[in-house]
This record gives structure tokens, C-alpha cells and sequence, in this order.
């Protein structure tokens, strides 16, 4: 990796400014913090991976570099702090045409109570320097509210302080309505790709919707049926398993993946139900006939193996068909007309929260 100027030259070193002393400053690992959708992280010893850091030498090296990615995560507290600043340090400044800075590299804050969480502000990085800080506000009335701070969507986080007014209390969030958290396995559009802000992936919209613990493994181009990944979440005391990885396999891979990838789920977990989700339809099946065969026919793989499990018994198994959730002619949709804006990812989740609801939350209301 090339090196930039002020890796070269000392007098051009990034310094840190100093922490504002008036604040209380708070780190991801302090206790009256909760860390959710990093499901490692105490294990980890603070590290944003979203794998355990042992797993880096069973992985395929895009898988792992991906999953230093924290998508999905999210600082969650509650307090009545009358100011909120973040001091960010990424691993580097890259970035992609596609995807705004704010969404691939920046944090974003939401705010209120439970089921009704509201975008308050995002916290967006520098083109040129690694650290930044960034105040949410100052000076608003104190009241005790339910914070959600979310993490960069494609973007290594080094570090993260939090800082709040010194006489602020603080408490632990407003729990999720289950325990054990909803896992969602995929590809770039799982992970979050192309959305505006972090916390606008249709992930962490589900998570803020139903009030769920979500856990993001969307994977850019790399969620391929790993087995080496079925056996990490295999390890994982999930509420739901769903499997949203058909847009990266042709129907030979999704064939060949499918059943090993469900039974390494299925022999630790004989009756957490797992959803099978179809792939959204891109633009290009418009046009394309040859495109549109292949995303029906791994559609048509997905329900077969569903209709096969169903009869041979698992009642736990479930379908979710995205293929018309967001279809093709959602113009607004998408940014390249494979990966959602911000409006396809809320098309999506709004439609994709009442399967998890029928499944899980019987008796709440999306």
C-alpha cells in the first residue's frame, strides 16, 4: 500500500488534538456503555471486528478484511446529557465513488425511545486525516433519551471516545424486546452498501423498528456460502438466522452451498428458525433476459430447498422473497441499479420487518 506524505515526513505527522476537559470522555469497552451488533466485541477486547480475531486464519482474506468493516454496530446508551461529541481515528482515508463518505466512513446518531428512534445528526470524516472529531450538539434541554450511535458501514474504526456533559447521567439503553440478536448473513447490500448514512442499511432500520439486537454480516462481493462462516454463526446464540447471500453465487454455487451451509446451522441450533431470503431485482433484469433467468432460477433453488426442508419436517425454516420488494422498476431506488439509496434500504426494510415480526414478534406492531 502506497504510503502518503505525512508517513514521510515527521513535520507533516496528523496529530490528535487534545480531549475537552469539560467533558466526560467514555470508551466503547466502558461498562455503562452497550456495544450491539458486534457480537465478539468483549471477547475481542474492544476491536470492531465482527469476528472474533482467532478466525482471521480460517477465513478467506476478502471475508476477513471485509469483516473488519463494523457495519451494523452501534454505541447504545441512555442519558441526559445536554452535548454529545465523538472522537473518531480510521484506519485510513479511502473511499469510494459510489458511496458517500458519510455512509462508508462516518457515524451517525438517533435518538428518542424505543420503536421510535429518530435520526438526530452524522458525525462525517475529513477527506485527508484519519481522526477527526465532531459534536452531535450543545446546549439542548436535559432529558433522559435513548442514544444509538452507529458505526462506519465500510470502513476500518481504530478507535472511538465518546464525550457527554460531566454531571450527565448515564444508564444502559432501553433493552430489546428478545435478548438474543437476529443475524442476518449476506452480501454488499446486506453490509450496507450504497447507503447515505451509517444506521440507514436496511439492517439497522429492521433493528430500530421491532426494537432488535441486529448482527450485520453482509460481506461486498464475498458472501459466497463460506462454510468456514456457517460454523462462526453456528457459535452464535441467535434469536433468527437469515441467509441473504444469493446475489453473490451463481445458482451452481448456491447449489452447492445451501444445504451444508443450513445443516451447520441447523446441528447447533435444531430449532432457531432460519429465513431464507430471495435476492432484490437489479435494473439491469430489464434489459438483460439472461439476468433475470438467473436471479429466477436462484430464486426458484431458494423455495425448493424451503418446500423440501418443510416436508421433511423443520417448521422453523422460513421465506422472505425480496424479489419484489424492491424490484426493478423502483427507479429512486438504487444508486447503480444493484445497490440501494437510502429510500430502496427503507423500501426493504419496511417490507422485510413484518416477516421478521410474523416470525418473532407476534405481538408487536411494526
Amino acid at each position: 500500500m502506497t504510503k502518503s506524505a505525512h508517513e514521510h515526513d515527521k513535520h507533516l505527522e496528523l496529530k490528535t488534538p487534545p480531549r475537552d476537559p469539560t467533558l466526560r470522555w467514555l470508551s466503547p469497552t466502558s461498562p455503562l456503555l452497550s456495544v450491539q451488533g458486534l457480537y465478539w466485541f468483549k471477547s475481542n477486547r474492544g476491536s470492531f471486528s465482527r469476528f472474533p480475531l482467532s478466525a482471521k486464519s480460517s477465513l478467506r482474506p476478502p471475508v476477513w478484511d471485509l469483516a473488519q468493516c463494523p457495519a451494523g454496530g452501534c454505541i447504545a446508551f441512555r442519558s441526559d446529557t445536554t452535548v454529545l461529541r465523538v472522537r473518531v481515528t480510521n484506519r485510513d482515508t479511502s473511499h469510494m465513488p459510489h458511496m458517500p463518505l458519510s455512509g462508508s466512513n462516518g457515524l451517525s446518531l438517533y435518538a428518542g425511545q424505543p420503536g421510535a428512534l429518530r435520526p438526530w445528526g452524522s458525525a462525517i470524516p475529513d477527506m485527508t486525516n484519519p481522526w477527526f472529531e465532531r459534536e452531535f450538539f450543545n446546549g439542548i434541554k436535559p432529558a433522559m433519551r435513548d442514544y444509538r450511535i452507529y458505526l462506519p458501514l465500510y470502513h476500518p474504526l481504530q478507535a472511538l471516545e465518546i464525550g457527554i456533559s460531566k454531571r450527565a447521567r448515564l444508564l444502559k439503553p432501553t433493552p430489546p424486546v428478545i435478548a438474543k440478536p437476529v443475524v442476518f448473513y449476506g452480501t454488499s447490500i446486506t453490509q450496507g452498501g450504497c447507503a447515505s448514512t451509517a444506521g440507514s442499511d436496511f439492517i439497522s432500520i429492521m433493528g430500530r423498528l421491532l426494537n432488535l439486537n441486529m448482527i450485520n454480516l453482509g460481506f461486498s462481493g464475498n458472501g459466497q456460502g463460506d462454510i468456514e462462516v456457517a460454523r462462526l454463526m453456528a457459535g452464535m446464540n441467535a434469536s433468527l438466522f437469515a441467509l441473504d447471500y444469493l446475489s453473490n453465487v451463481n445458482p451452481e454455487k448456491l447449489r452447492e452451498t445451501l444445504d451444508p451451509f443450513y445443516k451447520t446451522l441447523r446441528n447447533h441450533h435444531p430449532k432457531t428458525p432460519i429465513l431464507l431470503v430471495s435476492p432484490v431485482c437489479f435494473w439491469q433484469a430489464d434489459f438483460k433476459p439472461e439476468s433475470i433467468r438467473d436471479q429466477e432460477l436462484k430464486r426458484d433453488i431458494l423455495i425448493s430447498f424451503y418446500a423440501q426442508k418443510r416436508t421433511a419436517g423443520d417448521t422453523a425454516i422460513h421465506f422472505a422473497d425480496a424479489f419484489d420488494m424492491l424490484h426493478f422498476a423502483a427507479g429512486a431506488a438504487y444508486v447503480d441499479g444493484v445497490h440501494p439509496t437510502d429510500a430502496g434500504f427503507s423500501l426493504l426494510a419496511h417490507r422485510l420487518a413484518p416477516v421478521l415480526q410474523r416470525i418473532l414478534l407476534r405481538n408487536v406492531i411494526c
